[in-house]
């Protein structure tokens, strides 16, 4: 069972471990929330221990938070690979994961690869149609399915492509 901390952290499913680069940096002396680096709306920063994790709404969230500590921090903290936040639900009985709505906008011309992309990553497609000269697609899939999609949707597309995501729930898990 969670702590009441805990599930309050539940709305982040991407976590990422932090541990000092530095004896006694000073980001981590304190426990708690390091509010003056977090954007809660997309990631939080917390202080646990000797180390501290951030919590994330999605990919890119990640990755702004990483920058953030990157240009107050440097290289004195080491950052650990990402963890994707599970748990056991105890109504369901079975353990369940974070299941992420996403919203996708690109030239019409990259129709083909970006759903067979997303096919590929067992995403759920509820919805295509143009807009202008672009296509929108709005598909659910397991976040685990999701990581590193951004960046190959980048690379498929030239850049041109507008990603938005965000979690819609926590399903029972495949694994």
């Amino acid at each position: 069972m969670f702590s009441e901390d805990q599930e309050k952290f539940d709305i982040y499913p991407l976590r990422q471990p932090l541990l000092p680069g530095a004896k006694g940096l000073a980001i981590f002396a304190t426990r708690g929330l390091v509010q003056w680096l977090s954007r809660p709306d997309r990631y939080v920063i917390v202080c646990e221990g000797r180390g501290g994790r951030i919590y994330a709404a999605h990919e890119a969230s990640l990755e702004e938070a990483q920058q953030v500590i990157k240009a107050a921090y440097g290289n004195q903290v080491i950052t650990r690979p990402p963890e994707i936040h599970t748990f056991v639900d105890p109504q369901l009985n079975a353990l369940v994961e974070p299941i992420m709505f996403l919203r996708l906008k690109s030239p019409r011309g990259y129709t083909t690869a970006l759903l067979e992309e997303l096919e590929r990553r067992g995403a759920s497609i509820k919805e295509t149609y143009v807009q202008n000269s672009d296509l929108v697609i709005r598909a659910e899939a397991r976040l685990a399915d999701l990581m590193g999609y951004s960046e190959a949707t980048q690379a498929m597309t030239n850049g041109s492509a507008v990603i938005w995501s965000w979690l819609l729930r926590y399903g029972i898990s495949d694994a």
